[in-house]
């Protein structure tokens, strides 16, 4: 049966209101960098996190980015660009070494829900809004990683030079008329990279599918956490997601082209391509029906993925861990684990998500 997206939309943001609250308080994330920076970032009212800028109005929502290097030196901005009635929620922060850049990543209520990924390079705070692929949509639930992927190419006199490229990768849910996890990438290595340029697959289409959608049946727990981690030291992600047209639970690995070619010819197909993912499908199976609704957990609901590849689900539902794992050709019963005195909620997703990772 085919559903619209449009009552899957509603259902799933009263879910998440149910969760965590209508009324949404100062939101914070931090991150310590090699150097022994020190880098925090707030989202709330410009007059709750005293934003002291007669050009910002206090009921503003903003994005504050403050910093102290290891000599006390102390930065502050606010992101360009956040400066709006708009509530800013699911803060993340991640730091690539390599090139030196620190990036944020949210979600905006706009018209529609929107991912926003910001970036510091070189002192300079860049914002850019992933758009959707259909109107008015929500966006749910993104997570990002970077990975470091070895490449080589030909220099000007065809010496064959290696480098390593890196790359930032991003998952997230989007509802419209066709629900769908989506994937964006970016590289961070290359020169004048723009976040704005970000390229955006819808993720059913990277295997040959997508179409009508159905939710019949589907708790909104199984496909509104789309997660995504490294593959090891090898370069290439792991992105975990429903497909609610073929009504399947998949697991792909994506990498990019290790051969660039030679930059400096403009009509090397190998450099012109170097950005085309290459996608395979690890793992496959049903949709977990099994896993809860999201106004029936504490926090939403996490995936790890195995060294088999096989994804492994769990979420809080207040009095203990749950969790279920793809078992062949379906999901395993839901087991849990009772979190108290001697169990504390920390200890107990530890010892799943390792579970996870071992199998």
């Amino acid at each position: 049966m085919r559903r619209y997206g449009t009552l899957a939309r509603v259902g799933i943001a009263l879910a998440f209101l149910a969760v965590a609250g209508f009324a949404r308080a100062s939101e914070e994330v931090s991150l310590l960098t090699s150097d022994g920076t020190l880098h925090v970032v707030t989202t709330g009212r410009a007059v709750d996190l005293g934003v002291q800028d007669p050009t910002i109005q206090p009921d503003r929502n903003v994005i504050e980015w403050t910093s102290r290097a290891q000599d006390g030196t102390l930065s502050m901005a606010v992101l360009p660009n956040s400066v709006s009635s708009n509530e800013k929620r699911g803060l993340q922060l991640a730091f690539d070494d390599q090139t030196q850049n620190l990036l944020l990543l949210w979600t905006e209520d706009t018209v529609f829900g929107q991912v926003h990924v910001g970036v510091l390079h070189n002192g300079t705070w860049t914002n850019s809004g992933l758009l959707p692929t259909q109107g008015i949509s929500l966006s749910y639930n993104p997570k990002m990683t970077i990975t470091h992927q070895p490449v080589t190419y030909l220099d000007e006199h065809d010496n064959p030079v290696s480098k390593t490229s890196s790359m930032l990768a991003i998952v997230w849910w989007e509802d419209a008329l066709i629900g769908q996890a989506r994937l964006a990438n970016l590289f961070l290595d290359e020169e004048n990279f723009d976040t704005a340029e970000l390229a955006v697959y819808d993720l059913p289409a990277l295997t040959g599918g997508g179409g009508d959608v159905s939710y019949d049946g589907v708790p909104t727990g199984a496909y509104v956490f789309p997660s995504i981690q490294p593959d090891g030291l090898t370069g290439a992600v792991l992105v975990s997601y429903a497909d609610l047209h073929d009504q399947k639970q998949r697991v792909l690995r994506v990498e990019f082209p290790r051969d660039y070619g030679k930059p400096s010819d403009p009509n090397s197909v190998n450099w012109k391509r170097r950005h085309a993912p290459i996608v395979g499908i690890a793992m496959e199976g049903p949709i977990a029906r099994v896993a809860p609704n999201v106004a029936d957990t504490a926090d939403g609901v996490r995936t790890t993925i195995g060294a088999g590849y096989r994804p492994t689900l769990s979420w809080s539902d207040g009095t203990s861990l749950r969790f279920t794992r793809l078992d062949g050709a379906d999901w395993a019963p839901v087991r849990s684990i009772a979190i108290d005195d001697q169990m504390t909620y920390e200890k107990a997703l530890s010892l799943v998500t390792g579970m996870g990772g071992r199998n």
